[in-house]
């Protein structure tokens, strides 16, 4: 989803040398992680039904990211605070 997010946006405002520089980095410097378990499946529906409850939806994209970084146990660097709704996830922002 960040991979769609990122280049929706670069295609979005004609960024045509940042896009082309983002693209080469992500086939070169970076391991692409596939929503490809159901384990991410349940963690997202989960991650929806919770925050749905508590009346403090989030947008489906962040969902799915905050599912897979909690499957694959890693950290999210994000300066969205919607994130820091979703419980059990770890959420640093470098911006701060």
């Amino acid at each position: 989803m960040t991979y769609l997010e990122t280049e929706a946006g670069l295609l979005a405002i004609k960024a045509t040398k940042k896009l082309a520089r983002f693209q080469n980095l992500c086939r070169t410097d970076l391991r692409v992680l596939l929503l490809d378990t159901m384990e991410i499946v349940h963690q997202a529906a989960a991650i929806s039904a919770d925050l749905r409850l508590k009346g403090t939806p989030i947008q489906m994209t962040d969902i799915l990211i905050a599912a897979t970084a909690i499957s694959y146990n890693l950290i999210i660097v994000s300066d969205d605070s919607d994130m820091l709704r979703v419980q059990g996830l770890i959420v640093e922002n470098w911006r701060r």
